[in-house]
């Protein structure tokens, strides 16, 4: 679930994914497998970035699309390296930490 939203999927995308992977390997509402409630979102752009730029790019009122844009773009040329690799660092973390438990 992202933002409160199930996900969709097509069906052409379903019988791909069970083409490739099986149905008893897909995790999602529409296959055998359920994914698990209150399941960690893992992946850096889900649990770090989008929050980030919510709270840099919303922290003053915006007047148009084309201002949004000039920020989002701004804000992310504004993303160090050090703090990317923290990211990412704190990512591999969390893997592990799922590996070990």
């Amino acid at each position: 679930m992202q933002d409160g939203v199930p996900p969709h999927i097509a069906t052409p995308v379903k019988q791909l994914l069970n083409l490739h992977f099986g149905n008893d390997k897909i995790i999602n509402r529409h296959f055998r497998t359920a994914w698990p409630p209150r399941s960690p979102d893992l992946y850096p752009c889900v649990f770090w970035l989008w929050d980030y730029l919510k709270d840099v790019v919303y922290g003053d009122t915006i007047a148009n699309l084309a201002e949004l844009k000039n920020r989002i773009t701004q804000h992310i040329h504004n993303i160090t390296t050090e703090t990317l690799r923290s990211v990412v660092e704190h990512a591999v973390l969390r893997f592990q930490l799922i590996g070990t438990n």
